[in-house]
C-alpha cells in the first residue's frame, strides 16, 4: 500500500514540476490522477493561460476620437503668418511662422525691409506696406502649392484649387479636397475656355491651367513688390519758393 502511494505521489509531484507538452496527455493523466471533474477544471485552466489573448478593442467613444484626429484640418493662415512669410520670402524673415507679428524676429524683418526699400528707418509698417505683405504672402503661398512635386491627391487638388482660385473660378478654402465644388469650378473653367464638357481635367488641360496660373501669379508677385519698393520712392511735391518783389516807395 505504501509503494502504490509512493507511486502515485512520484506521478502527482512530476505532473506539477515538469510542463505539459500535449493536451490530451495532460487530459488523460490528470484526469486518472484527481478525478475527471477535478481535472478538467486544471486542463481548461492550461488551455486559457496558453491560449492567445484576443485583441482588446477601445471602447466606441475612443475610435471616434482617433479618427476626428485623422481627419484632415487644414492650417488656419492668418494675416501674421501671411506677413511673415512674405518677409521670409523677401529673404528679411528667418523666424518661425507663427504669427507673431510684434515679436523681436517679425519686428527685426520689418526694419530690415523698410531701410533696404527705403519706406522708413523703424520697425513699423506703413498700412500700404502692410497690405502689400499680407497680399504677397497669399501669392507666395500659391506658389508654394503650384510648384510642389508631391503626388498625393491632397497635394494635386491643393494645385488645382489654386490654380482655379488665381483665375477667378473657385472661392472655397484651399484644402486639396476636391468634393463637388470644386469639380463645378472646373467645369465653369472649361466652359469659359472652350474646352471639353465635364468636371474632369485631362493631362494636357491640366497642364494648361496650372502653367497658365503660374504665369499670373509670378506676375502678380512682380507687380506687388513693385508696388512696395515704390512706397520709398514717393516724393513730396516740391514746395515753392515765392521771391519776394521789391517794395516800391511811396514817394514814387
Amino acid at each position: 500500500m505504501k509503494k502504490t502511494k509512493s507511486v502515485a505521489g512520484l506521478l502527482m509531484g512530476s505532473l506539477l514540476v515538469g510542463n505539459v507538452a500535449h493536451a490530451d496527455f495532460a487530459d488523460g493523466l490528470v484526469g486518472g490522477l484527481v478525478g475527471g471533474a477535478v481535472g478538467s477544471v486544471i486542463t481548461n485552466e492550461v488551455y486559457k493561460s496558453n491560449a492567445p489573448k484576443p485583441a482588446q478593442q477601445a471602447p466606441a467613444a475612443q475610435q471616434k476620437s482617433v479618427k476626428q484626429q485623422q481627419r484632415y484640418v487644414a492650417p488656419e493662415y492668418n494675416d501674421g503668418m501671411k506677413v511673415q512669410k512674405a518677409l521670409a520670402s523677401l529673404g528679411y524673415y528667418r523666424g518661425p511662422m507663427d504669427g507673431e507679428v510684434n515679436s523681436f524676429e517679425t519686428r527685426s524683418a520689418i526694419k530690415e525691409m523698410n531701410i533696404a526699400y527705403e519706406i522708413s528707418d523703424n520697425a513699423s509698417l506703413k498700412p500700404e506696406a502692410k497690405d502689400a505683405l499680407i497680399f504677397l504672402g497669399t501669392l507666395f503661398e500659391f506658389d508654394r502649392n503650384l510648384i510642389s512635386s508631391a503626388t498625393d491627391k491632397r497635394s494635386k487638388g491643393k494645385k488645382i484649387q489654386t490654380a482655379l482660385k488665381i483665375h477667378g473660378f473657385y472661392f472655397s478654402k484651399i484644402d486639396g479636397v476636391v468634393g463637388s465644388g470644386t469639380r463645378n469650378s472646373i467645369a465653369q473653367y472649361k466652359t469659359a475656355k472652350g474646352l471639353s464638357y465635364g468636371s474632369a481635367l485631362d493631362f494636357e488641360e491640366e497642364y494648361q491651367l496650372i502653367s497658365s496660373a503660374k504665369e499670373m501669379n509670378d506676375k502678380n508677385i512682380e507687380d506687388t513688390i513693385g508696388s512696395l519698393k515704390g512706397l520709398g520712392s514717393k516724393q513730396e511735391a516740391p514746395t515753392q519758393i515765392l521771391k519776394m518783389q521789391p517794395a516800391q516807395s511811396a514817394y514814387q
